[in-house]
């Protein structure tokens, strides 16, 4: 169980990017989150720099927040490119396997990692 994590500093976003209320309000509560494979990237931590280093892996301007051990590798981001406040979250697949899926928000995000706990 996750206790705590750090978002990355402001300095370090792009451009007009803000982080969606709910999570900067995960991030700052402290509290124990289950979410099965999935855990949250603690910016201040090695997992947050190896994550910050590889997000434009892609060709995209990802912020990494999340990642999944299960054997997938996935790491979730939100949209760089987004100034809205409520950026889609795109999944950064390291892998060779051609896969690619997205959710709309945090909160389908996080709808669907508590999801996979119940499978």
């Amino acid at each position: 169980m996750q206790i705590a994590f750090s978002s990355y500093d402001p300095d370090m976003l792009p451009g007009e990017f803000r982080y969606p209320a709910a999570y900067v309000k995960l991030s700052r509560s402290g509290g124990q989150l289950f979410l099965g494979p999935w855990w949250f990237i603690d910016a201040n931590s090695k997992a947050g720099a190896l994550a910050w280093s590889v997000r434009n892996h892609d060709g995209r301007n990802l912020i990494p927040f999340a990642k999944v051990d299960d054997g997938r590798g996935d790491v979730a981001c939100f949209d760089g490119n987004d100034s809205s406040g409520n950026p889609a979250v795109l999944i950064l697949v390291l892998d060779e396997s051609g896969r690619s899926y997205s959710y709309s928000d945090f909160s389908a995000w996080l709808a669907a990692a508590s999801a996979e706990v119940l499978r």
